[in-house]
């Protein structure tokens, strides 16, 4: 199935000019040997391109994409490619390995000389003088070292094309590809079920996938006798045509490609996604995981966002007319090796995959501290959360370097949303882990500890309408709610408050928060007393203040303090790690809160407005 729909992309790609046709591919070439006529080198022009990266415009080197031959996937023996390779087949460079060196020119030169033998073209004569000429191990003088890192290419001395455009060469590369599928061992192809096949022993390699081999992985591999069967060696026991495995790993290898566009990273999973025909969701959905970098000052490009955001958050209801019909297709690997893992596939409708993502908007979905706070944070945001921070930074800490993160839970986070089912079992016990650790409680943060609780209720039996309400009431602030750990929370972010007041704008060296919230959302009962006293002392610098609006402060605080109380029947001794999650939601909307004053005015909430008293 997966191979199916990754060869049917690539015919489509193919035939719009996209992707290349069979026996060619696109490959990132560094260099171009220019050939005199009777083969001598002129000089190795340098094919990589200048590009600016980051904000002080750093210049640095690309190399260039050329369609070229099809290069050979090698392991660990002697194989040449035509017209594309490295240097050490081209010019026999491999230093400190002078056998190894001209045992890969002379490969070089063998295929040459039988794909271009009865070639009578005057640039196919110079790249044959050019193999009968050259010494081997002696490296051409080039400007920068680096040119000859990558693939090489040919070009005749005084002409713009590359000798593998010529179209009496892609025709004798086209015959020597014909003749080497002839010997090839034939059957039926398991794509296409096509009998009479020529089948790929070895598939093309699958780059772009982090963690796997640079040079490449494979996605279908038989390395081993243990894997074997019936006798038959290598790809034969999973029978592909040499047409098929070209096409579906040329798609997967274009898909990977597109970092953040049709390709999102997670922790230690890779996701490509795309349709069976061109739509607008495929642009929209990428927005729902990728690395958010809109400069501050790029309005439009935020404005695009939020409105991408804002029509997955309608679901199927936002899809254009006829496009719900669609298939959505995603794949999700991970490196293992020379060989690459599935870690999940999903094959459904455009509907199915809008609604998915809808669900996903609404789960995360939670009243913002800040008007500037995207409402929907990405999946790469949240991911970052599953990290430890620097202690000390509140809200804005930035995660620890040196904390790799839990790459799996991740992996398994994004399968969350884009398959469907419950999240991770472990993220919400992760999360509650780390505020403990770090005290950070941002919005990102328990925006997923929100979603975690809702998708719970809503997968536990719970029916839909019930689990729905469940997560509207936790998108904001909900006064009726007396879950203990909810109101703990709420009353929480009270008592920070009014020590934040009596404080009257002076720097607090250690606040509640980073003092007694691991413990208050764990342990209530040892932690409460203690902080119901401390904000009394606090209250009374207010009451007693000489300003007329602390003391209005004052009043308000101790009434919204003694409101939350009246729910409680005590403190308990320990909370579940439901109620911890409830503990956090409830005091994030606390924070969030603002008086009937504030809310009726039309300026914008200032950071230091929330849980605003009426000054």
């Amino acid at each position: 199935m997966i191979l199916t729909e990754l060869y049917r992309l690539y015919e489509r790609l193919r035939d719009a000019g996209t992707l290349p046709p069979y026996g060619y591919s696109q490959q990132k070439v560094t260099g171009c040997i220019v050939l005199r006529a009777d083969g001598s080198v002129f000089t190795v022009q340098d094919e990589r391109a200048d590009e600016k990266i980051g904000k002080k415009d750093k210049t640095v080197k690309r190399p260039s994409l050329v369609e070229v031959p099809q290069p050979p996937r090698r392991t660990s023996g002697v194989k040449a490619g035509f017209l594309c390779d490295s240097a050490g087949y081209l010019f026999g460079t491999a230093e400190g390995r002078a056998g190894r060196a001209e045992e890969q020119f002379a490969a070089a030169r063998a295929r040459h000389e039988a794909v271009l033998a009865g070639s009578n073209h005057p640039w196919a004569r110079a790249v044959l003088a050019f193999f009968q000429t050259w010494t081997v191990g002696t490296a051409p003088e080039v400007a920068d070292p680096d040119i000859l890192s990558g693939w090489l290419v040919f070009r005749a001395m005084n002409e713009d094309d590359y000798v593998h455009d010529a179209p009496e060469i892609r025709a004798a590369w086209e015959r020597a590809m014909d003749t080497e599928t002839e010997a090839a061992v034939l059957g039926q192809c398991l794509v296409t079920g096509g009998y009479g096949q020529p089948i790929a022993p070895i598939h093309p390699a699958i780059g772009g996938v982090p963690g796997a081999q640079t040079a490449g992985a494979a996605l279908v591999s038989f390395n081993a006798q243990a894997y074997e069967s019936y006798g038959k060696s290598q790809n034969l026991n999973a029978p592909v045509s040499a047409r098929v495995a070209h096409g579906y790993t040329a798609a997967l290898n274009h898909l990977l490609s597109q970092r953040d566009k049709r390709h999102l990273v997670i922790g230690e999973v890779s996701v490509v996604f795309w349709t069976d025909r061109p739509t607008q969701f495929e642009d929209d959905a990428v927005l729902v995981a990728a690395r958010p970098d809109i400069p501050p000052e790029d309005e439009t490009r935020a404005r695009a966002v939020k409105e991408a955001l804002e029509r997955l958050a309608q679901g199927r209801a936002a899809l254009a007319p006829g496009e719900a019909g669609a298939r959505f297709f995603v794949l999700g690997l991970s490196p293992n090796a020379a060989r690459l893992a599935v870690r999940f596939w999903s094959s459904d409708s455009l509907g199915v995959m809008a609604d998915r993502l809808a669900r996903h908007l609404s789960d995360i979905d939670l009243v913002r501290q800040w008007e500037w706070q995207p409402r929907y944070p990405s999946l790469w945001a949240l991911a970052m959360e599953t990290k430890t921070k620097y202690r000390g930074d509140g809200d804005n800490a930035k995660p620890d370097p040196n904390d790799k993160g839990l790459a799996k839970l991740n992996g398994d986070l994004l399968r969350a949303v884009l398959v469907g089912g419950p999240y991770p079992a472990s993220l919400l016990a992760v999360l509650l882990d780390r505020i403990r650790a770090d005290h950070a409680v941002n919005h990102p943060r328990v925006a997923l500890i929100k979603a975690v609780l809702t998708r719970r209720s809503r997968l536990a039996g719970t029916t839909a309408q019930a689990a729905q309400e469940e997560g509207n009431n936790l998108v904001g602030l909900d006064e009726s709610r007396t879950d203990p750990g909810y109101r703990l929370g709420r009353l929480f972010a009270v008592l920070e408050k009014i020590q934040d007041k009596a404080a009257k704008g002076r720097e607090i060296n250690t606040d509640i928060r980073d003092k007694y919230i691991g413990g208050a959302s764990a342990s209530p009962r040892s932690v409460f007393p203690t902080l119901l006293q401390l904000s009394e002392k606090h209250l009374k610098q207010l009451r007693n203040s000489p300003d007329p609006k602390l003391v209005k402060t004052h009043n308000w605080l101790r009434a919204r303090r003694a409101s939350i109380q009246e729910a409680l029947t005590g403190f308990p001794v320990t909370l579940d790690l439901e109620q911890r999650g409830l503990f956090f939601i409830g005091y994030s909307h606390e924070q969030s809160y603002r008086s009937p004053e504030k809310a009726a005015s039309t300026e914008p909430a200032a950071p230091d407005e929330t849980l605003s008293d009426p000054e």
